[in-house]
């Protein structure tokens, strides 16, 4: 026994995954398109419920489309997979989150590859139950805003809103300008435009909320000038 493959890996999560995503294209396309954007960078075996969680990364550009675009947590039930002891197929539960497997529940998770056969898997009555998706970082932004009175929130993408890092600072944006560049603002509530074109990408663009809305009045087109700065 090759004792630098006892428990499942990586690797083997990638192809099941990717296996998935194969037999559920015609349903769930979306699936495909998300694996092709992301990376899957960390697993972890869980014990309540027993099962594997999936962690995935993306660049700040690709994130905004999957908050924008891919903004979903729901369970799935109706997949089985082969198990080779009895020679049966054995449903599980997946849990998808941004339209990417995030969870396994499965007995013996860490022997997940040994005891079931990764590429046979079969569809039976697809069943999903939708889970609110809660955004930490719109609770952040609000308290960042508390003195901006409600019409002039709504005029700013807070449901879709994330927490994004360039050359160490922290940012949350606050507004999508749909071309994978953003305005952000810090916890000192100072207003940035981030361009990933541009060869300075953070640029200070306000002092404070107050300020930005005296060049901002929910017209998107009233920034283009400012993003390409």
């Amino acid at each position: 026994m090759n004792i630098f493959n006892r428990n499942t890996t990586k690797r083997h999560l990638k192809q099941f995954e990717i296996e998935i995503a194969e037999l559920l294209s015609s349903e769930f396309p979306e699936f495909k398109k998300v694996i092709e954007m992301s990376e899957l960078n960390g697993i972890n075996f869980m014990e309540k419920p027993q099962g594997i969680n999936l962690t995935r990364s993306y660049n700040p550009k690709v994130y905004g489309e999957i908050k924008r675009n891919h903004n979903t947590c729901f369970n799935l039930v109706g997949v089985s997979v082969f198990e080779k002891k009895t020679k049966k197929y054995v449903p599980i539960k997946l849990g998808y989150l941004h339209d990417a497997l995030n969870i396994i529940e499965i007995p013996n998770p860490k022997q997940f590859h040994r005891i079931y056969d990764l590429n046979n898997t079969k569809v039976e009555k697809i069943e999903i139950k939708n889970i609110k998706l809660e955004n930490p970082e719109k609770a952040i932004v609000l308290k960042i805003l508390n003195e901006i009175d409600l019409e002039k929130l709504s005029s700013l993408d807070l449901e879709n809103t994330f927490e994004i890092e360039i050359d160490g600072q922290l940012f949350f944006t606050i507004i999508d300008m749909e071309d994978g560049n953003y305005i952000a603002i810090d916890k000192e509530r100072i207003i940035y435009r981030l361009n990933h074109d541009q060869n300075v990408r953070v640029k200070k663009i306000a002092e404070n909320p107050i300020e930005f809305f005296k060049i901002y009045s929910d017209k998107k087109s009233e920034l283009e000038n400012i993003m390409n700065q």
